[in-house]
């Protein structure tokens, strides 16, 4: 997000210069305004935002900020000078900016839960819910705790798949590059060796076929390369055709989709969760939870959550509404609102299917690893025994 500079005047009458992000010039005058602040001039745009970091500087993380500031608030060291602290890191700019902004909004009278919520492109949905609560209740380091927990569960997560993940995608990469270096470079010169002595052979010509298909074909890999990040950047996008259809066929996959519905119902369950026991509104918390769901065909599986809710539902007689929602779920919470613990069965739900998911991953990745390997193995193999019966078929001619 892009930075504006304005010269802006205080209810004092005190002019400064301010620096502020927004979508756009337009945006950023709106967000000084709601500061309480008249702005005089623009003075043209800043420099970008640390928060994105960069490739020698580390970006903002969310996480990490909130493991700095949590310890803080529970020693009891009030907020501002928390933020202050918080800030007081050279190593990370990013850090210390988004700490400097925090600190200079309260300093102007205005609650932390609302500086969150304008910083949405680097806080997650639930993050400025779960403040704001905190603060109503004048508990926001209890809050904050449960936070933490819930991000550093979530960050914990993001990275056993990632690392999970590394190992097979290594072998992968590896394999399409040697064979596109044996089709590319060793074939050709072999093939082209042997049609050179004047050797036919089904193997020779088929080595040869490979090659100049290799050759005369290779932009096409550039092109569908192309292709898969166009769709790649569409899909990460929220409100495109292609994420649309991306996120209904997902679900339909074998195996992927029960990795996808299963992430997705527990990050629902556990953003409810928390913001239950945080004291949120049960209508608040729906409408927070929906948001934090990254899959579109599930969300709007429970966009009408909150009106069957305020004509008296359950929540569990409102959520069996959405084919999405499993069985399971929706027992245990009908055992929790019997028993006056929905938040405690939601919790464990997320716990059940977050259980389910991580065994789930090894399940496929152990699967994948050895089809990787017996399919580069046959490719490989298969180009090694042509080349193995055209060297037979060399001999042959010469005998």
């Amino acid at each position: 997000m892009p930075l504006f500079k304005f010269k802006v005047s205080d209810a004092n009458g005190t002019v400064s210069e301010l620096l502020i992000e927004g979508d756009s010039q337009a945006d950023a005058t709106r967000r000084v305004q709601r500061r309480g602040l008249v702005p005089l001039d623009f003075l043209g745009t800043g420099t970008a935002s640390a928060a994105s970091g960069s490739i020698f500087t580390p970006g903002f993380n969310v996480v990490d900020f909130t493991e700095r500031l949590v310890p803080l608030l529970e020693a009891n060291i009030p907020l501002e000078r928390s933020l202050g602290i918080v800030g007081e890191d050279p190593d990370n700019p990013a850090m210390a900016s988004t700490a400097g902004d925090l600190r200079r909004g309260l300093h102007e009278g205005r609650k932390l839960s609302d500086l969150i919520r304008e910083r949405s492109r680097i806080f997650p949905p639930l993050y400025a819910g779960v403040v704001e609560a905190g603060e109503e209740a004048g508990a926001l380091p209890q809050v904050m705790g449960e936070l933490r927990r819930f991000l550093t569960e979530a960050a914990e997560l993001k990275s056993f798949i990632i690392s999970a993940a590394v190992y097979p995608a290594f072998i992968a990469l590896s394999g399409v590059i040697m064979l596109v270096f044996i089709l590319g470079v060793i074939v050709p010169k072999f093939a082209a060796s042997l049609a050179g002595a004047g050797i036919q052979s089904t193997a020779t010509d088929v080595l040869l076929a490979m090659s100049g298909f290799l050759h005369s074909w290779w932009w096409t890999s550039l092109v569908l390369l192309a292709a898969i990040v166009y769709v790649i950047m569409q899909i990460r996008k929220p409100d495109t055709a292609i994420r649309s259809a991306y996120d209904s066929a997902i679900l339909k996959v074998p195996i992927i989709g029960k990795l996808v519905l299963y992430s997705n119902i527990a990050r629902l369950c556990r953003t409810m969760a928390i913001l239950m026991r945080s004291g949120v509104h049960l209508l608040n918390t729906v409408s927070i939870a929906n948001r934090v769901v990254q899959n579109k065909t599930i969300s709007a599986s429970i966009t009408g959550l909150a009106g069957d809710l305020r004509q008296g539902q359950k929540l569990s007689a409102a959520l069996s509404a959405s084919k999405y929602i499993p069985s399971l779920m929706l027992k245990m919470i009908g055992v929790g609102e019997e028993t006056g613990a929905v938040e405690t069965m939601l919790e464990r739900v997320a716990d059940r299917y977050e259980a389910d998911m991580r065994k789930s991953i090894k399940r496929l990745l152990s699967l994948f690893e050895p089809i990787v390997i017996v399919v580069l193995g046959i490719s490989v193999g298969s180009i090694v025994l042509l080349m193995f019966m055209a060297i037979m078929d060399m001999q042959g001619a010469a005998k």
